[in-house]
């Protein structure tokens, strides 16, 4: 790598409607349940075992720690893209990382997304250039189903997960709908359209999918009175074709292409697009971003117990826009390719032994204000994974991959997995694991780039690497003929070396490579029962302490809070014609850093307010084909007031849109429709 050195809680306006909603939405669940409840005998308890009708959460039959956010849970909310797709998941926390781009980022086991390896169908997808914005470029619509794997992941996937996996499904060519459209419109005007028609040819081996995605966010809001946009101006349009064939003889070949562009503004009400940035007083933050992605999977079965996969993709990914007064530029082209050849070894299919080698290259450059980088990446692996199975009671998933990279020599990631059957619905899952990650500094850390805080980065920027371990006990059971389940789970992460985004200083903003200790322990508690046919609740709670070392002084690691509880309540009725859907989040105090060297007006507490999160929605299928939704987004209107220090002198050295811990927006309400034919 070369470098080339060149708060409270407030409320708002507009709350009345979202009240209401909330109200009327809960008192009809309530008593709709309650009315409903005498009515069932034991043979209707019976069909509400069945597990084909029940949104899973767990895979069950994998040794690995995964949670399932199926088709079902993705429409509970209007989530219209991948980070608004975790709203009833307490594994993943979902962030603004700033005030003004509306920017947001993931956080697994306490940790920020960059340390999860996101995916698209076992492929990497999310990653380097992407990060920031990643999450938003994946509409909801697209997917049929996340899955979420808490701790160390298969080594075949490769050395970037270090805290666990996200594997996006994508919607089918040979199963998806014919035609499926969704629009949705939000109180601050924000229109989304999602359009795809899927079709299978005449021969039936080949099969085609199209998809398209809109979204246009374009009235200037300041509801607060910060003199900044409340939501940055977007237009983005999204479009994909996928291939499928299968030839009936053990050849299948999968394939998709996707061009996606966007335009990103926010800052001051008063700034002007189309003016020099230099050569007008307010503040203004501009991304222009285009993004080609294409994957393709060859699939071929040798016999009954071997086969081979080959896994291809390639990506550009260009953004380049401006920071208050201050150019950003980022390239990037990435190369994966990856051959898996795996073979059951014993009569049992379950004894399987997974080999293969794949080559990962990057090229990539970033440059913002005097900064600037360049690297080239030509990363060369080899794997080997064992799955062992003992009479259904004891799992055992061992693997090794070596990776070796031009710069900074060879990657070693041993991974382990074990999942016991104790009793007939008991199961304990253990999992310990090493990865990595080559950090893209500004990227990934785009929200801290909206201040006026001197930068210094460190010349000898290593790779991030750390050791995670963990276990999960699981216990399932059936009460009064409907299924329910406890889990309780733990990890821990150890970095061996890790970026350190330093913001202790008010004035300065410093990168540099860990000289002590940072870990991460997170544990998580979560029920779940069906109290009633058609009613379900998860209750979750989770704890997590993160901590790292900031210029020899351990501490906690800033905005990332303690703890985190959830309550998820759904409500279908028997004809399947109304769903009620609410959660209730509930998130602790976190650490903020000092700002005493400011002025009075500009100091903010060390420690941030706990808040409360509350969604609600209502939906409503006519003839199996069409689904009217209205629902509410932060009903009880908790924000954090003054998110944005010294907002009234943005090119002063106390300004800073980067110091967020809680909601930027107040009640919200949307609604929308969907339209399905098979």
């Amino acid at each position: 790598m070369v470098w080339l050195n060149a708060a409270s809680i407030g409320p708002a306006p507009n709350v009345l409607m979202s009240k209401i909603f909330c109200l009327v939405s809960l008192s009809v669940l309530s008593l709709i349940a309650s009315a409903q409840k005498s009515a069932f005998d034991t043979t209707q308890h019976m069909n509400a075992v069945d597990v084909v009708r029940k949104q899973a959460t767990r895979k069950e039959s994998s040794a690995q720690n995964i949670e399932i956010i199926n088709s079902g849970a993705l429409v509970k909310d209007a989530c219209c893209n991948l980070s608004e797709s975790f709203v009833n998941s307490a594994s993943v926390d979902v962030n603004y990382s700033d005030a003004v781009s509306g920017a947001k980022e993931i956080r697994l086991l306490g940790l920020d997304g960059a340390y999860s390896q996101i995916m698209i169908e076992n492929i990497p997808a999310i990653r380097g250039l992407g990060s920031a914005f990643g999450l938003n470029y994946i509409p909801g619509p697209w997917m049929s189903s996340i899955q979420v794997n808490k701790g160390a992941g298969s080594v075949v996937n490769g050395f970037e997960s270090m805290t666990g996996q996200l594997n996006i499904e994508l919607k089918k060519p040979q199963t998806a709908e014919k035609f499926y459209a969704n629009v949705f419109l939000n109180q601050d005007l924000r229109a989304e359209a999602n359009i795809y028609t899927a079709h299978k040819l005449k021969n039936e081996k080949w099969s085609t999918m199209l998809l398209t995605h809109g979204q246009y966010n374009w009235l200037k809001m300041d509801l607060n009175h910060d003199r900044f946009l409340d939501n940055p101006l977007i237009g983005e349009g999204n479009i994909m074709n996928r291939w499928t064939y299968q030839s009936g003889k053990g050849f299948t070949f999968i394939s998709a292409i996707d061009v996606m562009g966007e335009d990103r503004r926010g800052g001051q009400m008063q700034f002007d697009f189309g003016k020099d940035k230099l050569l007008q007083p307010y503040w203004g933050m501009q991304l222009r971003t285009i993004h080609t992605d294409a994957f393709a999977k060859t699939g071929f079965t040798l016999n009954e117990k071997s086969s081979i996969g080959v896994q291809y993709k390639y990506y550009y990914h260009d953004q380049s826009g401006f920071i208050g007064r201050k150019d950003y530029h980022g390239r990037e082209h990435f190369g994966y390719l990856n051959f898996i050849y795996q073979t059951a070894y014993t009569s049992d299919l379950d004894n399987v032994i997974k080999v293969g080698a794949s080559l990962q290259t990057g090229q990539t450059s970033e440059s913002f204000d005097t900064f600037a980088y360049k690297r080239l990446e030509i990363i060369p692996g080899a794997f080997a994974e064992l799955t062992y199975e003992y009479n259904h009671k004891l799992t055992l998933i061992g693997g090794m991959r070596a990776d070796y990279h031009p710069l900074y020599g060879p990657f070693l990631s041993p991974r382990f997995n074990l999942k016991w059957n104790m009793l007939y619905y008991l199961s304990l899952r253990v999992s310990a694991g090493r990865g990595y990650h080559v950090p893209v500094p500004f990227a990934e850390n785009f929200g801290m780039l909206a201040n006026n805080r001197d930068i210094t980065l460190q010349k000898n920027i290593l790779p991030e690497h750390a050791w995670n371990y963990g276990a999960s006990l699981t216990y399932k059971f059936f009460l009064d003929f409907r299924e329910g389940s406890i889990s309780v789970d733990f990890y821990r992460t150890d970095f061996e070396n890790q970026l350190i985004v330093d913001m202790e200083d008010p004035r300065q903003l410093r990168f540099y490579n860990l000289s002590g200790k940072s870990y991460s322990n997170s544990v998580q508690a979560e029920v779940q029962y069906e109290i009633i046919k058609g009613f379900d609740v998860k209750l979750a709670y989770k704890f997590d302490n993160v901590k790292s070392t900031y210029s020899g002084v351990l501490r906690q690691t800033p905005f990332h809070p303690r703890h985190k509880g959830l309550a998820s309540l759904e409500y279908v009725t028997r004809n399947k014609q109304w769903r009620f859907n609410t959660s209730f989040t509930w998130y602790g105090k976190a650490r903020v850093p000092d700002t005493s060297p400011n002025d009075l007006a500009n100091q903010r507490p060390l420690v941030s307010k706990d808040f409360f999160l509350m969604n609600a929605q209502i939906t409503y299928t006519l003839h199996k084909k069409w689904d009217f939704y209205i629902g509410a987004e932060n009903i009880l209107n908790q924000t954090q007031s003054n998110a944005i220090v010294a907002n009234d002198a943005p090119f002063s050295k106390q300004f800073d849109a980067s110091l967020v811990w809680g909601q930027l927006r107040g009640a919200m309400v949307f609604a929308g429709f969907r339209v399905s034919l098979k």
